[in-house]
């Protein structure tokens, strides 16, 4: 039965919505509902590929990665629930002399920040990914503290231990409003009925810009499809790190779904052919946003199985077991809106991770149960990352998918 008041409405259940109830509920505030309108992680959270990595060129990526990589390592300890965090690394590797000194550029950050990259030769690829094709590549860069792990586990992590803590989770209950009066948010309407709340979070990705308008807040996120391949399985691949095609944004890893299978995914097709590592520009009007279908374009495959064959030995003979399409929610910097939305006291929003939410999620969490409780994040500055830089037109961040 859906409450009628809460101190703390969570809209999306996420898992940046579960992880963000665990947080609140942690420090106390179990008087959190988290309403979802469909199955929990039913959104974004179920189509990823699931890349947790520190290998950012903006100092903030960076750092929310430290931050979020620290608690996925103890994820056990802090949740009481299993999540693997396969610690094998990231794997870029580089076919230009372009996409080799783009590589080489964020070099002094990572080490003023004591992240563990380094650049690699040719034969030092071929000893990480023993098989790979490396006569066409220029170089590579490795970080071994990056890795991989599963995001609906750890949403059911997340959420197992915010009902434990109190947190109240509500599944096919549709928010159609957040209620304002004035210059504040009172609430939400659903299709269940009316919820008074003190604080909204829209945790809901690439559906928050219809709902936040509902309050009166324009917010620049859209969809974006991408496709995700699973082979059959190839255990002797089965502890290799995530491998990245810098210029094609084709990657792949290991996945332990029925025996060690290998994941890819895939950068769209434009129609003249070209690769389309993410979209070229942010939709004319944030109104009425077009929902690609999710499903995977036909001219997907034959150019996966390609590229796969073109790169590893292994994948020869590649058959795919399964494929599906899940949306990126995207921002024109390619970068989250987390925070208080500007002059509507009570609202906030924690959405358009543009491929990065899962791997920052804990960071995400913590960080805006800061903002919620105490006002304003303090274990790290998250101003850069309020709506208010897109109202105002700052741009404080490199725009990049990768």
């Amino acid at each position: 039965m859906l409450p009628r008041t809460a101190s703390t409405v969570i809209v999306g259940g996420g898992i940046v919505g579960a992880a963000t109830a665990h947080f609140l509920a942690d420090r106390g505030e179990t008087d959190v509902l988290v309403i979802e309108r469909g199955a929990l992680g039913s959104g974004t959270t179920a189509g990823g590929l699931g890349g947790i990595r520190h290998q950012f060129v903006d100092e903030l990526d960076v750092r929310l990665s430290l931050m979020a990589s620290a608690f996925w390592r103890e994820f056990e300890a802090f949740t009481g629930s299993a999540h693997a965090f396969e610690q094998r690394g990231y794997l870029f590797i580089v076919q230009t002399e372009e996409g080799l000194a783009q590589m080489r550029e964020p070099l002094p950050l990572y080490e003023r920040l004591g992240v563990p990259v380094k650049m690699l030769e040719q034969s030092d690829i071929a000893k990480l990914v023993p098989g790979l094709r490396t006569d066409d590549l220029s170089g590579g860069r490795f970080c071994a503290t990056d890795g991989y792990g599963d995001a609906p586990t750890a949403l059911a992590g997340f959420a197992s231990a915010a009902t434990l803590e109190g947190a109240t989770f509500v599944e096919h209950t549709a928010v159609t409003e957040v209620v304002r009066d004035g210059d504040r948010v009172t609430g939400v309407r659903t299709s269940a009925g009316d919820v008074s709340a003190e604080r909204v979070l829209l945790a809901t990705g690439c559906w928050t810009s219809a709902l936040a308008r509902t309050a009166g807040v324009e917010v620049p996120i859209w969809p974006y499809r991408r496709s995700i391949f699973e082979s059959t399985p190839l255990p002797r691949l089965a502890r290799i790190p995530m491998t990245i095609e810098w210029e094609s944004g084709f990657h792949f890893r290991p996945s332990p779904r029925g025996g060690v299978t290998q994941r890819f995914a895939v950068p769209n097709i434009a129609s003249a052919g070209l690769i389309e590592k993410g979209p070229a520009s942010p939709p004319r009007s944030f109104d009425e946003l077009t929902f690609p279908p999710l499903e995977v374009p036909p001219q997907l495959s034959p150019w996966a199985r390609a590229r796969a064959a073109h790169r590893h030995e292994a994948f020869a003979d590649l058959t795919f077991a399964r494929s599906w399409s899940c949306y990126y929610e995207m921002t024109p910097d390619d970068h989250p809106i987390v925070g208080w939305v500007p002059g509507v006291r009570g609202l906030a929003i924690a959405a358009g991770f543009s491929g990065h939410g899962f791997m920052h999620t804990p960071a995400t969490a913590q960080l805006i149960a800061e903002e919620l409780l105490d006002g304003k994040a303090h274990t790290l500055d998250i101003s850069d990352l309020s709506l208010e830089r897109f109202q105002s037109g700052r741009r404080p961040f490199t725009a990049t998918v990768l």
